[in-house]
Parts: C-alpha cells; sequence; structure tokens
C-alpha cells in the first residue's frame, strides 16, 4: 500500500510540473506577441557640421529595417529630395518606442 502510494505521489508531481510548465510558456508566449512599437516624431536641431546621414544614425533603430529605409522616411517627411540640409534648421525625425 505504501508503494501505491509513492507511485500516486510522484504522478501528481509529474503533472503538476508539466502543467506549470505548459502555463509559463502560454504566459511568456503571449507576452511577447502583444509587444509593439509606436512611432513618435521630434524636431532635432541641426548643428554646423551635420549631415543627414549623421542625424539619421543617432537615431536609426532596427525597428525601421534599414538604415536607407529610415533616411529615405526623414527626407519624406522633411520635404528633402537629396541629402542638403543647412545649420540652423530643424528635421523632424522618427522615433521607435
Amino acid at each position: 500500500m505504501a508503494i501505491r502510494r509513492k507511485r500516486i505521489a510522484i504522478i501528481g508531481c509529474v503533472l503538476m510540473t508539466i502543467a506549470t510548465l505548459i502555463f509559463v510558456f502560454n504566459v511568456t508566449t503571449s507576452a511577447k506577441n502583444t509587444y509593439t512599437t509606436e512611432t513618435v516624431y521630434t524636431n532635432t536641431y541641426i548643428n554646423d557640421g551635420d549631415t543627414l546621414w549623421s542625424i539619421a544614425r543617432d537615431n536609426y533603430s532596427a525597428e525601421y529595417g534599414s538604415f536607407d529605409n529610415y533616411v529615405d522616411e526623414i527626407r519624406s517627411l522633411n520635404h528633402i529630395s537629396n541629402d542638403i540640409i543647412h545649420s540652423g534648421e530643424y528635421l523632424v525625425i522618427p522615433i521607435q518606442v
């Protein structure tokens, strides 16, 4: 009879461990699926020596995909058809948060 109780206790512990692992896995998976990024926009002052590429490099993050796409987005937001920017002006810069 003692051996039977011991087996039932072991089986119960194994089932509880499996149930706990399933629960933790589901919670972790759900948490990963709810993470989203949001784009916010800020102005940055153009100093002497700044280039469109240096400003983009300082604000780029991987959520944008390629760096070139990020630079293109900055050009589009600021109605720039080339890479020329002027010190003393401001650029609108998208930032992923």
